[in-house]
This record gives C-alpha cells, structure tokens and sequence, in this order.
C-alpha cells in the first residue's frame, strides 16, 4: 500500500508537547501497522499512551476521521486487528 507523503496527523492545540509525541508516535505505529510488520505489544504500549491523552471516546473518534481523512487508514481497525490477533508481528491488509 502506498500512504501519501508527508502526512499531517491531527493534533490539538491544548496537549502539552509530551503529549504531541505520544500521539504522534501512535499514528505512526499506525501506519507502520498498514505497511509493514509491527510487534503487537509495542502497538498496544502506544495505544494505551494515546488513549490517556485523548481520553475521551469522541475525541478519539474525531481523531480518528481526521486520521483517516489524512491518509486512508482507519485507526479504529487497526486497533480492532490488533485486540482480536494473538501473534507477536502483525500486518493488516487495507
């Protein structure tokens, strides 16, 4: 699969710059997720990193459209996958 380039991932303007990293990081384990092999714990690690910055379900959802707007890949599946599959590497198909 190809992800367009240079890709803005949807960040707020109240989150510390801890924060920022954390949900960056996130995204991009996202998208490495869609392209190639990650190790599940590690996805696991930066999602739970992500969901206490946003905590609450509908900014999670709203991140998720803009994620998806953005680049064509669907946090929320991503996440789906990875909680339903016990292998250590995952790749999901898009």
């Amino acid at each position: 699969m190809k992800l367009p380039q240079n890709i803005s991932y949807p960040l707020r303007d109240e989150w510390s710059t801890e924060d920022i990293v954390k949900v960056t990081e996130f995204y991009y384990v996202v998208e490495k997720l869609y392209t190639a092999k990650v190790e599940r714990k590690a996805f696991l690690n930066k999602y739970a990193d992500f969901v206490k910055v946003a905590s609450m379900k509908m900014t999670q959802k709203q991140l998720d459209r803009e994620f998806y707007q953005l680049s064509g890949l669907s946090i929320y599946r991503a996440v789906q996958f990875v909680q339903k599959t016990e292998k250590d590497y995952l790749h999901l198909e898009n």
